[in-house]
C-alpha cells in the first residue's frame, strides 16, 4: 500500500508521515530525489553543491517542462520501489504539481501518472498561511522559505483540482490546533485500518 502525505510547507507533512510510518511499520520515503542521488548528509559539500544546482535548475531555469521532469525524478524513484510493499511518501505528485505545475507542463504530469501509477491514497494536510509561517519559524527562524512570498499563498485548490482531474483518491485533513497523535489516528482509521479489515475479510 502506498500512501502519499501532501500539503504546503509548514503544514506538518514530515512529522505526521514519520509517525504514521513508525506506528504501522511502513517504509518512510522522504526527499526522494536526494535519496535517489545518495545525498544524505546535509552538512556535506556534495549536499550544498546539489542544493545550489537544484535551485539553479528547478527555480531559475525558466523552463517549465524541464523543471517538471527534473522535479518528478523523485516521484518516479519512489513509485518504482517494488521491494517495499507498504510505504509512506512524504511529498509526492500533488506537492510537485502545486510548486511547479503550469499550463505548459501539465502534460508531463499526466504522462507521469500513466507511467508510475498513483498512490492508493493521498492525504492532503491543510493549515492557513499564518499557521504555516509560524511553524516554519519555530522550526528554523533562518529558513529561506520565510522570505518566499509564494509560499504564503494558499494553493490547495490547485492540488485538489489536479487530484480530481487525474482521479487521485484523496482526503483533506486540517492540522490546525490539533495534536500529531490525533491526526495520525484519524488517518489510520480512514485508510490503514479500513484496508486491514478488507484484507482480513478477503482472506476469510
Amino acid at each position: 500500500m502506498k500512501i502519499a502525505i501532501e500539503g504546503m510547507d509548514g503544514v506538518g507533512k514530515t512529522t505526521i508521515a514519520l509517525e504514521l510510518a513508525k506506528r504501522n511499520n511502513f517504509k518512510y520515503i522522504g526527499n526522494a530525489i536526494h535519496t535517489l542521488f545518495g545525498i544524505t548528509k546535509e552538512n556535506s559539500e556534495y549536499y550544498k553543491f546539489f542544493q545550489d544546482k537544484e535551485d539553479e535548475i528547478f527555480l531559475k531555469s525558466g523552463n517549465d517542462i524541464l523543471r517538471a521532469w527534473l522535479c518528478s525524478l523523485g516521484n518516479i524513484y519512489t513509485m518504482t520501489q517494488k521491494k517495499y510493499e507498504n510505504i509512506i511518501i512524504d511529498r509526492h505528485i500533488l506537492s510537485n504539481f502545486q510548486q511547479n505545475g503550469t499550463e505548459e507542463n501539465i502534460a508531463v504530469y499526466e504522462a507521469l501518472l500513466k507511467l508510475i501509477g498513483i498512490p492508493d491514497m493521498t492525504v492532503i494536510l491543510y493549515a492557513s498561511p499564518e499557521i504555516r509561517m509560524k511553524r516554519i519559524y519555530q522550526r528554523n527562524k533562518n529558513d529561506k522559505d520565510l522570505q518566499n512570498e509564494k509560499i504564503k499563498i494558499s494553493q490547495y485548490n490547485k492540488m485538489i483540482k489536479f487530484a480530481k482531474t487525474a482521479k487521485i483518491p484523496y482526503i483533506v485533513i486540517n492540522t490546525e490546533e490539533r495534536e500529531i497523535e490525533e491526526i495520525v489516528k484519524e488517518i489510520e482509521e480512514i485508510i490503514i485500518n479500513k484496508e486491514k479489515k478488507v484484507i482480513k475479510k478477503y482472506e476469510e
